[in-house]
């Protein structure tokens, strides 16, 4: 169930190019001999099958698994029917794929054979996905959160057709990861293999029943590790990529290995068309034996919490300007009051390389390894401040079910303008912030024009944002800010720290534009 069905669809033929290997003039299978001797040709081909261990291997491997694969079912009651709603919310608007994914925010569903009220229409909805026994004697089942995450009711059938009704679902909407419980009678169970020593070139095959077609297997390579920023920016990503062909149907289905260990489950894919294009991605086992063994013990996901918003320094300037050795951490954009980063000293601007001495290599990688952490356990954080190298100790926290951020941040009055680096900026009135869609009282310059072609436009800063820090110095009044960057320092560039009227705030390292005087 990876997208919602298109009202139209586009079949796209495809050339397939094959690689071989020459032979010489008088091979028998490719030469001359070949063409004028078919049944020389023959011999040789049926020579060449006895060593074809590639296809005995998939075979094997098809042969152990494909019992565990199972079709989910899925039929929801609506008072209209409107998935384009739900995969909006749970993606935004900025995704070239699409998906059929409902929203949820507690861990257990509300329940199964749920039916409308007398005075609800009853309309119902139909999905269905893929999923995989991963305990045969429990009746456990892995599959994704957005196949079976706001369910009434969830059919599974078998390998050998047999049909159960759900007995419970579970679910994690952050990594998009569910649990169906079925009556555990003569079930078979695929194991859960060590995703992190599955490598990029490593055979693996994809199976599920994409568009209903029922233990479909389908073959590829790992193409890729750890991708993130696929989809919600809000879900935990580490996201296995792989050329095997995935379609809708494939969600929640097992990506496994040569060795009949599931290693994925597979969850979405890249696509214009919105069929397969051969970029797919799995949510990794080892990251999903985690939630699955929290899910059944808890009925939720409980996750270590710091309370930071953190982002990648993608610029070498920014990282120059904060005495940075390299790009490797994550940047603390915000801090949340009275949050465990709070109380341990965390500050707006600090730089994150390790946990407990395990180097991070960027934000993605802070966020999993947070949320790894035991609730109430101390640990080391390694940071850069101010160009220099220290420790601080934190105590971690259960992440909040509000993630929303408080704001406590004064006003300001009189209006100037002035221009320097392709900005044109204006002392924030509260007349004008209001105007300007803000509701909460900020303090700094409203920028109102962005010169086409400046590096401002370039790092993504628009008219509407403001400016609040030039470089550590709060900036209350355009005045302050022309001062600002009027410096000879200010010459070889700028740190600025802006927000947005969501109130996400970031930092932005700008080189003077070419007209700026």
């Amino acid at each position: 169930m990876i997208s919602k069905t298109h009202r139209t669809l586009s079949w796209v033929a495809m050339s397939v190019i094959s690689a071989g290997l020459f032979f010489g003039a008088t091979s028998p299978l490719w030469g001359a001999t070949a063409e004028t001797n078919p049944a020389a040709a023959r011999s040789e081909l049926a020579e060449l099958r006895k060593h074809d261990d590639l296809s005995a291997l998939f075979r094997a491997v098809a042969k152990a698994v494909r019992p565990a694969v199972v079709e989910v079912r899925v039929t929801k009651f609506v008072r209209e029917p409107d998935m384009e709603d739900f995969l909006r919310r749970f993606f935004g608007d900025d995704m070239p794929f699409r998906f059929q994914l409902p929203d949820q925010d507690e861990g257990r569903s509300p329940g199964l054979r749920r039916r409308p009220s007398p005075q609800q229409p009853r309309q119902r909805q139909f999905g269905l996905g893929s999923g995989v026994i991963v305990d045969a004697a429990n009746g456990y089942i892995l599959t994704n959160y957005h196949v079976v995450g706001e369910a009434d009711e969830v059919e599974v059938v078998l390998a050998d057709g047999r049909k159960f009704d759900a007995e419970w679902v579970r679910s994690d909407m952050q990594t998009d990861l569910a649990i169906v419980k079925i009556t555990p009678d003569r079930l078979t169970q695929a194991p859960l293999g060590d995703s992190d020593k599955a490598e990029v070139g490593d055979w693996v095959l994809a199976i599920g029943a994409p568009r209903g077609l029922a233990q479909t297997v389908t073959a590829g390579i790992i193409s890729a590790k750890g991708r993130s920023r696929i989809g919600s920016r809000q879900m935990y990503q580490s996201f296995i990529q792989t050329d095997a062909a995935i379609n809708r149907g494939n969600s929640g289905g097992p990506l496994v290995n040569m060795s009949g260990e599931v290693i994925g489950i597979n969850n979405s894919i890249a696509s214009y068309s919105g069929g397969n294009e051969g970029i797919g991605f799995a949510i990794p086992s080892n990251m999903a034996g985690k939630v699955m063994s929290q899910l059944i013990d808890k009925g939720k996901v409980v996750r270590g919490f710091l309370g930071v918003e953190i982002r990648d320094i993608e610029d070498d300037g920014l990282a120059e300007s904060f005495g940075l050795p390299n790009r490797q951490g994550a940047l603390v954009e915000r801090v949340r009051p009275d949050s465990p980063a709070a109380q341990a000293g965390l500050k707006e601007g600090d730089f994150i390389v390790s946990v407990n001495g395990t180097v991070v290599a960027n934000s993605n990688e802070l966020r999993n390894t947070v949320a790894d952490l035991e609730v109430g356990k101390a640990v080391s954080l390694e940071i850069y401040r101010d160009g220099k190298k220290q420790t601080l100790d934190i105590m971690i926290g259960s992440q909040p079910k509000d993630m929303a951020w408080s704001e406590e941040e004064g006003g300001s009055t009189a209006e100037v303008t002035a221009e320097k680096f392709g900005l044109k900026v204006a002392t924030l009135t509260e007349a004008l912030a209001k105007e300007s869609g803000y509701k909460d009282t900020v303090k700094g310059v409203l920028i109102v024009e962005v010169e086409p072609g400046s590096d401002a436009e370039e790092q993504e800063i628009r008219p509407g944002m403001i400016i609040t820090h030039v470089k550590d110095q709060e900036i209350a009044t355009a005045e302050q800010f022309k001062e600002a960057t009027s410096s000879e320092e200010a010459a070889k560039g700028i740190r600025l720290r802006v927000r947005d009227s969501n109130g996400v705030k970031r930092f932005a390292f700008l080189r003077p534009t070419k007209s700026a005087k």
